[in-house]
């Protein structure tokens, strides 16, 4: 196998993860229609920061250690469906609550004030994703088997930077679209029900997890 072929293939898989809806997606949404766009755009950082993390220990083998040591991937999986069951639940406490007031729909700027909740949202996104068991499985199956066992250190570097890209484009441009004032508008108008659904599915997500969890 060539080296363009595996990048491409190993891009292209990644691609086909990074737009099938999840927790990320759900989050960064969120976030934009209902908050403000730097909130959303810092989601978007740590979701990014933490698969470029699973994309590195997978090319260089950590990932497919932590998958077959049981112990370690499945207190991923408790800790991952713990804290989706958390965001869940803040979901509903706070349905209706949230919504972006007119005034700063106005403006995507973020306020000096906003710099707290950014990284608060930076870690968020890094936490949701590190806990998530289905990106520990596709860095760890999927994605090793797509990258050439001899692979040189530099394209190692390139595959990973590869999936920094991906992830911070994706998810920009869906913090991008969905902070438009007439999205953020419709939110408003349904946040309620729009932040309870969400907390319902969240709460889902990790009791789905936990289930088949044996720790």
């Amino acid at each position: 196998m060539s080296y363009a072929l595996a990048l491409a293939g190993l891009a292209l898989a990644n691609m086909l993860g990074i737009i099938s809806p999840g927790p990320a997606f759900l989050m960064v949404s969120r976030a934009a229609a209902g908050r403000n766009l730097g909130t959303a755009i810092g989601l978007a950082a740590g979701v990014a920061m933490a698969a470029a993390s699973w994309a590195a220990m997978a090319c260089f083998g950590i990932a497919l250690l932590i998958a077959e040591f049981r112990p370690v991937y499945e207190t991923i999986e408790f800790a991952g469906g713990v804290y989706l069951i958390w965001l869940g639940i803040d979901a509903w406490r706070h349905s209706g609550k949230s919504a972006v007031a007119p005034a700063a729909a106005a403006t995507d700027a973020p306020r000096p004030s906003d710099h707290g909740g950014i990284a608060r949202a930076v870690l968020t996104g890094v936490l949701l994703s590190l806990g998530n068991p289905k990106i520990v499985i596709f860095f760890s199956s999927i994605f090793v088997a797509l990258l050439p066992a001899d692979a040189p250190l530099w394209l190692r570097l390139t595959v990973v930077a590869i999936v920094a890209v991906q992830e911070i484009t994706w998810y920009t441009t869906v913090a991008f679209v969905f902070s438009r004032p007439r999205v953020q508008a419709a939110y408003r108008r349904a946040s309620k029900w729009i932040e309870r659904a969400l907390g319902t599915v969240l709460i889902g997500l990790g009791a789905r997890i936990l289930v088949g969890v044996r720790i």
